[in-house]
């Protein structure tokens, strides 16, 4: 098992604390900006014996903040990424490769879990699991308009 590190986001310390009241990258420095936290970004890569090789989690993806918008990008800015983090790097740097990936497990479908699936898209040979009710949310959250950030 290999923990992997896919980037670091920032947001108001708030927002992880009661999950409002949150102060935007665009407002630094001024006086109504709340402290603002680093968070790493992880996936796990894991060997299974029977089951090959299995991605827990994908990060944001190489082209956040583009594919998440400039609202969402302002909220959790991504202070740190090189192409080292590029999750491609990252499962290579242990020794596998990204076609190896045989299963994918998705805890929840927020942009700094779910975001790198993106590398997957042309894949048919890899199962992608999220849980039934998470994923019928952010089909309703699309198709409706309720939550553009999904």
């Amino acid at each position: 098992m290999w923990l992997l590190e896919v980037g670091w986001l920032e947001a108001d310390e708030a927002f992880m604390i009661r999950g409002a009241n949150t102060s935007l990258a665009s407002t630094a420095g001024q006086a109504t900006v709340n402290k603002r936290r680093e968070m790493p970004m992880y996936c796990v890569l894991i060997a299974h014996p029977h089951e090959g090789l299995i991605l827990w989690e994908t990060g944001s993806g190489k082209d956040y903040p583009t594919v998440w918008g400039p609202q969402l990008a302002d909220v959790f800015s991504r202070v740190r990424y090189e192409a080292k983090h590029e999750l491609d790097a990252q499962i290579e740097a242990t020794g596998n490769r990204v076609e190896d990936v045989k299963k994918i497990i998705i805890g929840h479908l927020h942009l700094d879990h779910a975001g790198g699936l993106d590398l997957f898209l042309d894949r048919k040979d890899v199962e992608i699991w999220v849980h039934d009710r998470e994923l019928r949310s952010a089909f309703w959250s699309v198709a409706t308009g309720a939550d553009v950030g999904v």
